[in-house]
């Protein structure tokens, strides 16, 4: 099992990796003292496939626990979905003596930890990604949250959980679309933080595509690693440092508003890096010629024609209610080179439009 600490300002806690031992949850959640009465939000599509492994786990504990059944998709990490968590918690009388525990992807891990972050003030929360999207980035570095008023993650907090478990044998069962939907994140770490990482997934791309175990295992791990690092020099992305791992997400976020969630969130993003480099190359950012190179990951996903019809006009003014604006200017995170990145750069209506059609363009060949 592979163990990476988090270190934040209020504390350190672990992201555990391993492969078909999710039986070690159990030992974990007794090391780390946490209560035992337990909530569990899990995604209904996985407990359809792990419901006995998950059950299992938990079957010794001497407390109560309750499992919550999140149905799947963008459209219910909302208010309502929030109000039904905090309606059950209450009816069956939960207090601060509770571990929040997921089970799920993006959706699932955003909203409970936001729950738990809320509710009675706070109380222990433990990720279980089940996702590659969500084991390489969401479930890493505190951010919780939910859409509202069809904005996506408008309203959340920073809250650090007691422990991230994955288990990449979650993976086995994940629809082809959502391990596809997640190729973007990892172009993005590879993108931000260096060559030979980069070139790990340039090489080794049709067998992550394919879902080898020991390359999927060594992706898992160096992303993790690498937004380890990050977070914890930067946890509450007030120093610049943080901001990197936003590469591509002012225009990801836009085109998953205005295609009111229909586009897969790492869908979103591979079209957002997209859109990024063609932004860093039209401000001078990047040498000449070198886009190109950097395209070579994103020509080989296949995008949703969804995204050929996004209105610029529509996202734009949505990236103008976005979190990153400053000053009423819409602040880019762009790179200049492999391991290279500027944020806060500000951009143009012009240059904005530019990028957006350029990458229609690419998708469209």
């Amino acid at each position: 099992m592979k163990k990476i600490i988090v270190k934040t300002s209020l504390k350190s806690y672990a992201v555990l990796i391993t492969n078909s031992k999710l039986y070690e949850l159990a030992r974990e959640l007794i090391k780390n003292n946490l209560p035992n009465n337990l909530f569990v939000v899990v995604d209904e599509n996985v407990f359809k496939y792990h419901s006995k492994k998950i059950t299992e786990i938990f079957k010794n504990f001497p407390r109560r626990i309750h499992y919550y059944h999140l149905p799947s998709g963008e459209r219910y990490k909302s208010e309502s979905q929030l109000k039904n968590i905090y309606n059950v918690l209450l009816k069956n009388h939960f207090g601060r003596d509770t571990t929040l525990i997921a089970f799920g992807g993006g959706v699932a891990g955003d909203l409970a930890a936001y729950a738990a972050s809320t509710y009675m003030r706070g109380l222990p929360f433990v990720n279980v990604p089940t996702t590659l999207l969500a084991m390489i980035d969401s479930a890493i570095g505190g951010k919780t949250g939910m859409n509202f008023g069809g904005r996506k993650n408008i309203i959340g907090t920073f809250y650090q959980p007691e422990l991230v478990f994955i288990d990449t044998m979650f993976l086995d069962t994940l629809p082809s679309s959502e391990f596809n939907s997640a190729l973007g994140e990892l172009i993005k770490y590879g993108l931000i933080s260096n060559k030979s990482y980069l070139d790990f997934l340039i090489n080794n791309f049709d067998e992550l595509k394919s879902k080898k175990k020991n390359i999927i295992d060594f992706a898992v791990r160096e992303s993790v690693q690498f937004k380890a690092g990050v977070v914890s020099q930067d946890e509450f992305e007030t120093k610049g440092i943080r901001k990197i791992l936003n590469l591509g997400h002012t225009f990801a976020h836009g085109f998953e508003s205005e295609l009111k969630f229909k586009l897969k969130h790492g869908e979103a993003v591979t079209a957002g890096l997209v859109c990024a480099l063609y932004l860093s190359d039209r401000t001078g950012l990047l040498k000449s010629g070198s886009v190109e190179k950097l395209l070579k990951l994103p020509v080989k996903i296949k995008m949703p024609k969804q995204i050929q019809y996004v209105k610029n006009e529509s996202v734009y003014e949505i990236m103008k209610s976005d979190k990153k604006v400053s000053g009423g200017e819409l602040k880019f995170v762009l790179i200049s080179d492999i391991g290279k990145t500027i944020v806060d750069v500000s951009a143009g209506k012009k240059d904005i439009f530019d990028a957006i059609n350029k990458m229609k363009m690419f998708f469209s060949i």
